[in-house]
């Protein structure tokens, strides 16, 4: 799939907001490949056609819709991220909450600090999501290296008699 194509529906997706681009967003995938091969043990890559970039599986073949959710998911958690750090860094600048005036005039500010935290709650629920996914898309894609056992054998199965050395009714 192409990463403008990821970028548009992750765009979309957030309700188109004013803060970022599809190309911040494309530029963003482009350059986390790297650790989506990681989580997903996948080598996938980069490859420009015809002037897009596509993300490619080591046969050449387009990404599935399986790992294009994970990378969602993935700039889900980085955009969390940023709107949390952006709340610190102003919560760095505001020293007053309320402020009120002898006329009964008022001016209040949003406490910060509870919307990092919620910021960062929100964060925790997408990473949960996120190594939900990880986890579905490892278990679906792996398969058994060893199977151990041995089932070309007849099993054996003695009584409690004779194990002790008396005659069983059974043997």
């Amino acid at each position: 799939m192409k990463i403008v194509d990821i970028s548009t529906e992750i765009f979309i997706d957030q309700g188109e907001p004013d803060n970022t681009s599809i190309s911040a967003i494309a530029s963003y995938i482009r350059g986390q490949v790297g650790k989506i091969n990681v989580l997903l043990y996948e080598d996938f890559y980069v490859e420009e056609v015809s002037g897009q970039y596509e993300i490619l599986d080591a046969d050449g073949v387009e990404i599935s819709p399986d790992a294009v959710a994970i990378i969602k998911q993935i700039y889900q958690v980085y955009d969390y991220q940023i709107q949390i750090r952006t709340q610190m860094n102003a919560l760095v600048t505001d020293s007053v909450l309320e402020f009120t005036e002898i006329d009964g005039s008022s001016f209040r500010r949003t406490n910060r600090n509870e919307i990092s935290k919620t910021l960062a709650s929100i964060r925790k629920d997408e990473m949960k999501t996120l190594e939900t996914l990880v986890n579905s898309y490892r278990v679906k894609l792996g398969s058994p290296v060893q199977v151990a056992g041995d089932d070309t054998q007849e099993g054996f199965y003695s009584s409690f008699r004779t194990l002790f050395g008396r005659p069983s009714v059974l043997s």
